[in-house]
C-alpha cells in the first residue's frame, strides 16, 4: 500500500472516532431536553400536558426539589389549616326543682292588692259577659264556660258585692291558691246569694297574673287540693255554705230563680 494512501485511511478513521464522540458528549449533555420533548408530545395526544422544569420559575422549582426529599408528615407540618370553629353550645335550662317537703303557707285576708284589683277586673268582665276579657285572663280558652251559657248565668244578675280574696302561696315561685268570697244580687230579687270561688293563679313571662285552668299534673293537684283542708278556708267553706242555704230558705223568690236557672 502506497504511504499516501495509508495517510488517508487514517485521516478517516480519526474524524470519524471525533465526530462519534462530539455526537456522545452532546447527548450527554441534553438528555432531560430531548425525553421532556417526547413526553410533552406524547401527553399532549392524550389530553395531558406537564411542563418540564425548563418551563418552570425558579420558585416552582425550588418547592418541587423540597417535595422530592421532604417526607411526607414534614410536608404536611408546612401546611396551616384554617381551623373550624366549634359551635357554642346553648345549656338546656333545666326543670324547675319541687322542693321537697313541699312548703305550707299561712293564708292571709287580702294583703295582695294586685290580685284583688285582678278579681274584681274579672268578674266585671263576667257580669258584664266581656267574654274577650275573660278569655285573656285564662291560660286556656277551650276550658272555659261557653259564651251562651256565661250569657244565661248572668242574664238576670245585677250585681257583684262584698267581695274579698283569701290568698296563700304555692311552691312555685309567683303562684298562688285564691278563695273569692262574694254575694250575687239578682234582678228585682232583694236577698244576696253568697258564692265561694278558687283559682289557681300563676304569674306569666310577662309579669301579668293569670288563671291557671290547664291540666294539672298530680304533685300540684294534690297540693291544690289539699288547702281546702286548711282551718281557715275549712271554715269559709262552710260558712259560705251555710249563709246560701239560709238565703234559699228564707228567701221564695231567690230559691225559685236558682232551681229554674238550673233547670235552665
Amino acid at each position: 500500500m502506497k504511504p499516501n494512501m495509508k495517510r488517508s485511511i487514517i485521516i478517516t478513521i480519526i474524524y470519524c472516532m471525533g465526530i462519534g464522540a462530539l455526537t456522545f458528549f452532546i447527548g450527554a449533555l441534553y438528555p432531560i431536553k430531548n425525553n421532556d420533548g417526547v413526553a410533552e408530545a406524547l401527553n399532549k395526544d392524550k389530553g395531558i400536558i406537564f411542563a418540564s422544569d425548563n418551563n418552570k420559575t425558579d420558585l416552582e422549582k425550588d418547592a418541587s426539589k423540597s417535595d422530592k426529599y421532604m417526607p411526607g408528615s414534614a410536608l404536611a407540618s408546612t401546611v396551616t389549616a384554617t381551623p373550624i370553629p366549634t359551635p357554642e353550645v346553648t345549656p338546656t335550662p333545666a326543670p324547675t326543682a319541687i322542693p321537697t317537703p313541699l312548703p305550707v303557707y299561712e293564708m292571709t285576708v287580702g294583703g295582695y292588692p294586685e290580685i284583688e284589683k285582678f278579681f274584681q277586673d274579672y268578674y266585671v268582665a263576667w257580669n258584664s259577659c266581656d267574654y274577650g276579657l275573660i278569655e285573656s285572663l285564662n291560660t286556656r280558652t277551650d276550658n272555659l264556660t261557653s259564651l251562651s251559657d256565661l250569657q244565661k248565668e248572668t242574664q238576670f244578675l245585677d250585681d257583684i258585692r262584698d267581695l274579698t280574696c283569701y290568698v296563700t302561696k304555692s311552691y312555685e315561685e309567683g303562684t298562688y291558691i285564691v278563695y273569692v268570697y262574694y254575694e250575687m244580687k239578682y234582678v228585682n230579687i232583694k236577698t244576696t246569694l253568697p258564692k265561694l270561688d278558687k283559682f289557681y293563679l300563676i304569674t306569666d313571662d310577662t309579669g301579668n297574673l293569670n288563671i291557671f285552668n290547664s291540666d294539672m299534673d298530680d304533685t300540684l293537684k294534690t297540693y291544690y287540693d289539699e288547702k281546702d283542708q286548711d282551718e281557715m278556708i275549712s271554715s269559709i267553706i262552710k260558712t259560705t255554705k251555710e249563709k246560701a242555704d239560709a238565703a234559699l230558705e228564707n228567701d221564695e223568690d231567690l230559691r225559685v230563680y236558682v232551681e229554674a236557672l238550673k233547670r235552665y
